[in-house]
């Protein structure tokens, strides 16, 4: 017994860092299940990843869309403000066809 103490007493020091590393691993291991969790973790991040890329290419087609949209209904309203006001450009010959 007396052989006990006298090693623990000299290396307690040891003693706690090693039971500090097993809590530790323990802990990583077997509670937050380390490897396992970091992959579910990518593979989440992966998957998110794709929609927002998906995303961003839809996106570019709807500001296609509707720059080409503004563009005509721009080229329309041109066309109604000329006819209402009856403004021609310099050099242009306007026809008014009557129906």
């Amino acid at each position: 017994m007396n052989y006990l103490l006298k090693f623990l007493h000299k290396n307690w020091i040891s003693i706690a860092l090693i039971t500090v590393l097993a809590t530790i691993v323990r802990q990583s291991l077997f509670v937050n299940e380390f490897p396992f969790s970091l992959q579910k973790k990518q593979t989440t991040i992966n998957k998110i990843i794709r929609q927002n890329q998906l995303l961003q290419q839809q996106n570019q087609v709807n500001e296609l869309k509707l720059q080409d949209n503004l563009d005509a209904d721009m080229e329309i309203l041109e066309s109604q403000a000329r006819y209402k006001f009856g403004l021609v450009k310099k050099n242009e010959r306007y026809y008014q066809v009557s129906e």
